[in-house]
């Protein structure tokens, strides 16, 4: 496996961090890896190796504010801005494999980016994957509390008040865990009301186009879940008009099913479906 860091300068300027790795043989499809909040690209080595044994190329960035990334730190003005950036990126992964196939891989508050992404550009990917969707987020607070974000998210965006909550809320492997604690380029702070409400926003925008997807989906999601509702995924897999549709919960996990005790079991199901709709791609 080959392993390379790169960069690129978005719309407004900022330097986009972004990784690349590379099977050895030439590749037979293209994964994206989009992550998700107050994390980065990096956190996803262990199912990236499995893609490469697979004779992939996987291709991640961080997103603005994220990671090695310029932007204020966990935040955004807009969904559309993380979108843009990721469709600047995949363009450029693109043009360095002309005609392969493309296949997203997101979690949490990256399933908003590339459901959003989708609808718009759904006929440039070969498929979708959706870890922990972060799409019914606001059906476990209360509607007095969303109000009051909406209206503190246009008078102070930027002002840290939600609290993050334990990192146990992720998984139940404490390996995991210690690591997060001890990653530096993990934002550890209370979320910005701005960023919590605008990711409440791409949640509504992207129920109410749900049934718009006509891509190949595979949905993943811990049963166990807390931090992100079960419900939401359900959604994604009822309302998508896409015929080619898979979505597997897994009993006792939590947040993060790529993190998670028996996480073996993610990764054979992410192979076993990629595989299927890679099987006739040649190089």
């Amino acid at each position: 496996m080959k392993h390379y860091t790169n960069m690129f300068y978005n719309k407004d300027e900022q330097r986009i961090h972004t990784e690349i790795w590379l099977p050895e043989a030439p590749p037979t499809a293209i994964i994206l890896v989009v992550h998700g909040y107050a994390e980065h690209i990096g956190r996803y080595t262990p199912v990236i190796e499995q893609m490469v044994q697979e004779g992939y190329a996987v291709y991640g960035l961080d997103h603005r504010g994220h990671g090695k990334s310029q932007g204020k730190r966990v935040y955004m003005e807009t969904i559309n801005d993380l979108v843009d950036d990721l469709r600047q990126y995949f363009e450029w992964v693109r043009e360095q494999h002309p005609g392969l196939p493309i296949i997203i891989l997101s979690h949490s508050m990256g399933t908003l980016i590339s459901l959003t992404f989708a609808l718009r550009y759904q006929q440039d990917l070969h498929g979708l994957i959706i870890s922990g969707t972060a799409t019914n987020s606001d059906e476990i607070l209360p509607s007095p509390l969303v109000t009051a974000m909406r209206w503190l998210s246009q008078v102070i965006p930027t002002v840290r008040l939600a609290s993050p909550g334990g990192n146990d809320i992720l998984t139940r492997d404490q390996a995991i865990i210690q690591a997060v604690e001890a990653d530096p380029l993990i934002d550890k702070g209370p979320w910005r009301v701005g960023m919590a409400y605008r990711m409440i926003e791409a949640g509504r925008y992207i129920r109410a186009h749900a049934h718009e997807l006509t891509l190949p989906l595979l949905i993943l999601h811990g049963e166990a879940d807390k931090l992100t509702p079960i419900s939401g995924a359900q959604m994604i897999f009822d309302k998508a008009s896409s015929t080619d549709k898979t979505i597997k919960m897994y009993p006792g996990m939590r947040h993060e099913v790529m993190n998670e005790i028996g996480r073996e079991e993610v990764f054979d199901d992410i192979k076993l479906w990629l595989k299927g709709h890679l099987s006739n791609v040649t190089p």
